[in-house]
């Protein structure tokens, strides 16, 4: 999964919302969580979230992205190579937790219960987390309907196109995983000539090449829907709660899980 994400760093510019938070999410985080002056640990080096306090801990597995697309380390964050399954914090020494798709960039349920648990492990009795997800409708859509919105205008980018098209090919166990070649070959599949798709909709061409990305990797995503995230959430949380994240393209599948109260375990 590391090596997936070390090509992150070259196309980050062209990345945008729903992948990347927005000021929406990071306005609805700090409402939630009240992180500032408080210890944070940040899944992930999203840049968008670097600034919510300031004393703050962020864990990559990736050094390339730690590298090009951290703001940088100083007196108020850090960040530090890690595995998100084993996290290296001592436990119950956060007050929050914060992610950004991160249940969503795990491979399997097994995986996601892990990094609850996780999660549950090194906050505070006291603390709190916030996961912003990537969830699946519940009732799942067709790739026809994927097709037709795009040819209609409805779809507002092609991230957005991206994530719809990948969530109606998920496996309907309990991982609800799809590959990421998977998802470039349903894309290619939907709209096989580029130039078409980019004077349809007036998307960039370097947006739309975006998906090369996937090409050629083993990484796996799930997109499970927001009620299972949150009854898996239940496994480790007291009090879990959905809180709707902001206005921003494909927004509704994207609220924030905020969990709190870690059952001891």
């Amino acid at each position: 999964m590391a090596k997936h994400w070390d090509a992150y760093d070259r196309r980050w510019q062209q990345l945008g919302a729903p992948l990347r938070p927005p000021p929406d999410v990071v306005r609805a985080v700090e409402r939630v969580l009240e992180p500032a002056g408080k210890t944070v640990l940040l899944l992930g080096v999203t840049p968008e979230l670097s600034d919510l306090s300031r004393s703050m801990i962020a864990v990559d597995s990736s050094a390339s992205m730690i590298a090009r697309i951290w703001p940088g380390n100083d007196g108020s964050r850090r960040a530090m190579l890690g595995d998100w399954l084993a996290l290296p914090v001592e436990a119950g020494s956060m007050d929050c937790v914060v992610g950004d798709g991160c249940l969503s960039a795990v491979d399997s349920r097994d995986a996601r219960l892990g990094l609850l648990r996780e999660i549950a492990r090194v906050l505070a009795p006291d603390g709190a987390a916030s996961v912003r997800l990537f969830a699946a409708p519940e009732q799942r859509e067709t790739l026809d309907t994927v097709r037709r919105d795009t040819q209609a205008g409805a779809v507002a980018n092609f991230h957005v196109l991206k994530w719809r098209a990948a969530m109606a090919c998920v496996s309907e166990d309990a991982d609800c995983r799809i590959g990421v070649q998977s998802i470039l070959d349903t894309i290619h599949g939907l709209f096989p000539d580029r130039d078409a798709l980019a004077s349809l909709t007036g998307w960039s061409r370097d947006t739309i090449d975006t998906i090369d990305l996937y090409a050629g990797s083993p990484a796996v995503y799930t997109f499970a829907t927001a009620d299972i995230l949150a009854e898996e959430a239940s496994h480790y949380f007291e009090d879990v709660s959905l809180v709707a994240s902001g206005d921003y393209p494909l927004a509704e599948r994207c609220p924030l899980l905020v969990m709190r109260r870690p059952k001891v375990s």
